[in-house]
């Protein structure tokens, strides 16, 4: 039967057990769980920690996580949309097997932020693989190059349908992230990455030069200033690349 709002609840113990030790949780950590569903990572999760915060959108199963947990005080269930939740003004992890249909929103949501310091996600194997990917992969695009900015990322394993319910017609993965803790981006960082990939086909001679709405010896000069080959793709320069020219156009 499908689920509501797309979840698909891991059912594998071990697999559980897995994905918690990733995420190397101590009794002072603040820990927050997205998506619990039935509760199979919070089961161990509360456990391991004095303080944990567990978000669900569905008011049904949080509901029945209320229940589940009410004599577990450490535990404290949140029925929200994780998108629109306030995050915590405290140091935290987080550990989740994130909803597909939203799970590359809520890490575009978490990465940034200052208080984040590491998180164990599982989501769909090719989101999972577009977040750890590194130039010249066909892979690599606007997503990689947002997560590296705010994080290191590690791929740790694959996970077979099998250790869902309902399961998905996709293989899932599992990689940890740590904050890098980087200062504020150029504004006009990401705006010209996320142009570069939606023209990925073209050089970043093209992109640069559409981005600026210059002509192309306009966008040359700046490319062989920053001492990158204006023939090149975007999906050959690395972040430190897209950095240095952004810097020159600031």
């Amino acid at each position: 039967m499908r689920q509501p709002n797309g979840q698909n609840f891991l059912i594998d113990a071990n697999i559980a057990n897995k994905i918690v030790k990733s995420a190397s949780i101590s009794k002072g950590d603040f820990v927050i769980e997205i998506g619990p569903g039935k509760g199979v990572l919070t089961d161990i999760l509360k456990n391991l920690t004095d303080n944990l915060t567990i978000v669900d959108i569905d008011r049904q199963l949080a509901d029945n996580l209320v229940l589940k947990y009410r004599d577990d005080h450490n535990v404290t269930v949140i029925n929200k949309d994780f998108l629109k939740f306030e995050l915590p003004q405290a140091p935290f992890k987080v550990v989740a097997n994130l909803p597909y249909n939203v799970g590359t929103a809520i890490v575009q949501k978490l990465l940034p932020y200052s208080h984040f310091i590491s998180a164990v996600f599982m989501l769909q194997k090719d989101v999972i693989t577009r977040l750890v990917s590194g130039p010249g992969s066909k892979d690599y695009g606007y997503i990689s190059i947002f997560r590296k900015y705010y994080a290191d990322a590690e791929f740790l394993y694959d996970v077979p349908p099998g250790c869902f319910n309902p399961k998905p017609k996709v293989m899932s993965a599992v990689a940890s992230f740590v904050n890098r803790n980087p200062k504020e981006p150029s504004a006009n960082l990401f705006p010209f990455i996320k142009h570069c990939f939606s023209m990925r086909r073209k050089t970043i001679l093209n992109g640069l030069a559409t981005y600026l709405k210059s002509d192309k010896i306009t966008a040359q000069a700046l490319l062989q200033k920053a001492g990158i080959d204006y023939m090149a793709r975007p999906d050959k320069l690395e972040l430190s690349d897209y950095i240095k020219l952004t810097d020159l156009l600031n």
